[in-house]
């Protein structure tokens, strides 16, 4: 499975009201190479489990709209009849749909306002998850209701509202986070448990979808499962969020920042087996090398070459990339076609293999021009040969064009 979605925090806050006037996705990107995917979940074992406020995006907001909750949420002024929720709410944060105006049948019900019977047409927040195992997905709902009129959702999926996942209701457990799985009904308007729930019908990634059908209404966690005698207790099972592997980070060239392209010493040079001395490959450092244990091996050149394919000439900057070594400063030379272009000295260092770059500016290379690096294994004595592997070995990685 890949990374197959990434939003940085999308929570929406009190700093800025009038921020959206139209229907559009408000997503407040916190650009860093860090990138967040904590709206992002997976089933894991037939079960997903979302901390609400943690949404992708929020549309329809312009007449209500879903707020983020937590210790450090500032006073507002909107509409609000109840207190904050935090103590009790999984992970210290909740959301919930201001401006509240309705919260008892004495108070105006206005459709499309503070109260909307259908599904996706106000305060619709995305949940983007994967899933392993279709099937049926029960559907549990954690709210704090404190009046009749502020304890109703609707879920969809995929930007469809089924009939079977619409109309989540509270009516027991007051004053208190509650879970609920029960649909209202015409028959039974607090419903029954396990009477809410969406059919995903494919693997993969899907979208689930809150939206609101009372204003007030406070969420802290929703969790889909496929187990119908799953029942959530207290805080509900750990949010399954997608949390990906780490990225592989460069171990080579890395204080090279602007190039055309990179030549690996080991895995684009051709070793020049006529030379006077033979490279071999430190696998380990990505480097060609020379065994300077073997004395005919000292105080001569090594040689790899590069044919240059390329079907047009281009001007670069070439850029030797060779490792200092504390028991020695090699010396580079780079060739083309035979003719020298450049010679180097590592220096003297008390890192071992950090990196050093050379860099010879303005090269002209045409097509099937050979690039040759050449490196000598000089010693400078200064660590004791011991165990005869303190020599220095010509170490380099490659070269990059720039």
């Amino acid at each position: 499975m890949g990374a197959w979605f990434a939003c940085a925090s999308c929570s929406l806050f009190y700093t800025y009201p009038n921020i959206m006037k139209t229907p559009l996705l408000f997503c407040l990107s916190l650009l860093s190479p860090a990138v967040s995917f904590s709206q992002g979940y997976l089933e894991k074992d037939g079960l997903i489990s979302i901390e609400a406020e943690d949404f992708a995006s929020q549309t329809q907001a312009d007449l209500r709209r879903w707020f983020r909750f937590d210790a450090s949420t500032p006073p507002h002024s909107y509409a609000d009849a109840d207190d904050v929720h935090v103590e009790g709410a999984s992970g210290g944060a909740y959301i919930e749909i201001l401006p509240d105006t309705r919260t008892n049948h004495d108070e105006p019900l206005i459709k499309g306002v503070n109260f909307s019977p259908e599904p996706g047409q106000m305060c619709v927040l995305t949940y983007p998850i994967w899933v392993d195992q279709p099937g049926r997905y029960y559907i549990w709902g954690r709210a704090f209701s404190t009046g009749p009129e502020d304890n109703g959702a609707h879920f969809g999926l995929d930007g469809a509202w089924p009939e079977s996942s619409r109309r989540l209701q509270f009516c027991q457990g007051k004053e208190q986070w509650t879970w609920s799985s029960a649909q209202r009904r015409p028959e039974n308007h607090c419903g029954t448990p396990l009477t809410l729930w969406v059919d995903i019908a494919e693997a993969g990634q899907h979208t689930l979808m809150l939206s609101m059908r009372e204003d007030g209404i406070e969420l802290d966690k929703i969790v889909l499962s496929r187990d119908e005698s799953f029942r959530p207790e207290g805080v509900g099972p750990e949010a399954t969020r997608y949390e990906p592997a780490p990225l592989p980070e460069r171990t080579r060239f890395v204080d090279i920042k602007n190039y055309r392209y990179l030549w690996h010493a080991t895995e684009d040079f051709e070793i020049d087996s006529s030379a006077a001395v033979p490279y071999y490959l430190h696998q380990q450092k990505g480097a060609l090398a020379i065994d300077a244990t073997k004395l005919e091996y000292r105080n001569k050149f090594a040689r790899a070459s590069k044919v240059f394919s390329r079907k047009k000439a281009q001007t670069v900057d070439l850029a030797l990339v060779t490792l200092a070594e504390t028991d020695g400063e090699s010396e580079y030379r780079v060739l083309i076609n035979d003719k020298l272009i450049g010679s180097f000295k590592n220096p003297e260092t008390s890192e071992d293999y950090k990196e050093v770059t050379f860099t010879i500016p303005q090269v002209t290379l045409n097509p099937g021009d050979v690039v040759s690096v050449e490196s000598n294994a000089v010693t400078n004595g200064k660590i004791p040969e011991g165990d005869g592997t303190a020599f220095a070995r010509g170490r380099w990685i490659g070269l990059a064009l720039q």
